[in-house]
């Protein structure tokens, strides 16, 4: 499995804007220096392999973050908001279309990772939002499901957080999320 570019330069934007450029270049220096096969100059479209990615966002989160996982899950929120508002899904979808946004979910996972999968399933009041064949790391739990949370809020500021029924992050198998939308 890959994580594709777009997810390195998401987190390498909001380093920089949290920390700025230099704090950056010396976390990446330093962790690129264990990592010599990892790509040095990546694009939105290069394929990452997950392992070391997943350790770079260990890294950042020990190191930048005090080692509060939580920070996963507020770059998941972050992105979801740049996404609605400034970037690739502005414009797709109109205030108040959290439902559509909820379905749609499942691309924006496709446009991130070559491998695993995400469904989100309408079900009478709620949608369940599965993540399946992913490594159990909880950046996959806490990103993507703060990204479809910052989404789901920048349509519509009441929209409700996720609510986790299972996931990584609490010792499960699997990831199984209950959305309002």
């Amino acid at each position: 499995m890959n994580v594709k570019g777009v997810a390195y330069l998401a987190r390498q934007a909001m380093v920089v804007q949290e920390f700025g450029e230099a704090r950056w270049r010396e976390f990446i220096d330093a962790w690129g220096k264990k990592h010599p096969t990892f790509p040095t100059r990546v694009l939105p479209v290069s394929k990452l392999p997950v392992d070391p990615f997943l350790d770079l966002q260990d890294a950042l989160v020990k190191e930048l973050y005090g080692g509060d996982q939580m920070a996963l899950w507020h770059f998941g929120v972050k992105s979801g908001e740049y996404a609605i508002t400034k970037g690739q899904l502005k414009g797709l979808f109109r205030p108040g279309e959290t439902r559509r946004f909820a379905l749609f979910a499942p691309n924006v996972y496709k446009a991130y990772f070559d491998g695993g999968d995400l469904t989100a399933t309408l079900k009478s009041d709620h949608f369940e939002v599965v993540i399946t064949g992913v490594p159990p790391h909880v950046y996959f739990e806490y990103t993507i499901l703060g990204f479809l949370q910052g989404g789901l809020q920048a349509l519509d500021p009441k929209a409700e957080p996720p609510k986790r029924i299972k996931g990584f992050s609490a010792g499960d198998k699997t990831v199984l999320y209950e959305v309002r939308a």
